[in-house]
């Protein structure tokens, strides 16, 4: 294994042995080319999820192929599961889950329902996933938006949220909008910073999905 390859190797294991929300067992890590591939069996979803979390962290990692397996580790009370993720949606105060429908089965989390944006679909999904007990998550939340603005005003106002992010460079960020569809795609100089870009875009009211196509800068290139 070449030396760099190595040392990204190292540095995510040490991440994943540092994070209390990652409990893995037959836990490996490769790297190719700067690509992390996890592999193993975690009690929870949320397990799965802050492994991939804690890879992306680690400098030099350009993808995160995450094969990590979900496997309970008792029989989960799907009633209280249930509960538990309808409780996580109420206390989300950036987040209207008046419309949302929870059904669990055998720990698979479903959601139903309507929200307003791709921001909240995308919100409502990260509570599920996070909640303790849950083994998956269905996302089968319709968008209906709360009000139509016309795709070049809506481009204007993703581009107002982005320059007025500290942690973006709105000017390397190209945005495209088609029928409330936003694409953004360009280079950014971190994973922070395409996260932060992501959902910058997502909170826009209107807005009912983004689509990924930046790349984040490889260490050394500008």
């Amino acid at each position: 294994m070449r030396e760099t390859e190595a040392r990204i190797r190292e540095a995510v294991a040490e991440e994943l042995a540092a994070d209390p929300r990652i409990e893995l067992e037959g836990a490996e890590v490769a790297v190719v080319d700067g690509q992390v591939i996890l592999r193993g069996v975690a009690s929870s979803y949320r397990a799965k999820w802050a492994a991939a979390e804690a890879a992306r962290r680690v400098e030099g990692v350009s993808s995160v192929d995450n094969r990590i397996e979900v496997r309970l580790m008792a029989p989960g009370d799907d009633e209280r599961i249930a509960a538990s993720v309808r409780r996580a949606l109420m206390s989300d105060t950036e987040l209207d889950s008046s419309n949302i429908n929870v059904a669990v089965h055998g720990g698979q989390v479903v959601l139903t329902g309507t929200v307003p944006s791709g921001f909240a679909k995308s919100r409502a999904d990260e509570d599920a996933r996070w909640t303790d007990g849950v083994a998956g998550v269905s996302n089968r939340l319709t968008i209906v938006p709360s009000r139509r603005e016309e795709d070049a005003s809506l481009a204007m106002l993703v581009e107002r949220a982005l320059r007025g992010d500290a942690a973006v460079n709105a000017d390397a960020i190209d945005v495209v909008v088609d029928d409330r569809h936003v694409t953004l795609s360009g280079v950014v100089r971190s994973w922070d910073e395409r996260t932060a870009a992501l959902d910058d875009a997502l909170r826009v009211p209107g807005v009912v999905d983004v689509r990924d196509e930046l790349a984040v800068q490889k260490p050394g290139k500008r």
